[in-house]
């Protein structure tokens, strides 16, 4: 999971990941970084909706060797579009929307991809189905 503040407390990246194969944790903590290769706008409500992304992942086994893991490519078919506020009535979504610019959208993927893991001088390949979501709240 990765997310970035507001404005107001600094627009700090924060991250919390882990990389699990052959029915063990490799490694877990803020090591790695996720990125939006390519957008589009949505044209209901301007975000740059994902239609590519990268994950990359840095860290140490816990019997300490060297570990990077490596996931790239299109996301596909959008899986889901969530509108947070769909329940709210409109007059009041759009007073949420001016008064404290909030817009909270999910947008969801589950594209097949290859994740490229690399153990010390081990480098391991596995295809597999990617559950992924990016959250634009304001």
């Amino acid at each position: 999971m990765e997310f970035t503040t507001p404005a107001s407390y600094g627009s700090t990246i924060v991250r919390v990941s882990g990389v699990a194969t052959d029915g063990k944790l490799l490694t877990a903590g803020i090591g790695g970084d996720v990125k939006h290769t390519a957008t589009k706008q949505d044209s209901d409500n301007d975000w740059p909706e994902p239609t590519s992304a990268s994950y990359h992942w840095t860290g140490k086994t816990a019997d300490g060797q060297e570990f990077t893991a490596e996931l790239e490519g299109a996301l596909g078919t959008k899986y889901d579009r969530v509108d947070v506020m769909a329940e709210v009535p409109g007059f009041i979504k759009t007073i949420v929307a001016s008064a404290a610019g909030t817009r909270p959208y999910i947008y969801q993927y589950a594209p097949k991809m290859t994740i490229k893991v690399k153990v010390g001088d081990e480098v391991k390949e596995e295809e597999g189905t990617l559950f992924t979501e990016a959250t634009f709240i304001s």
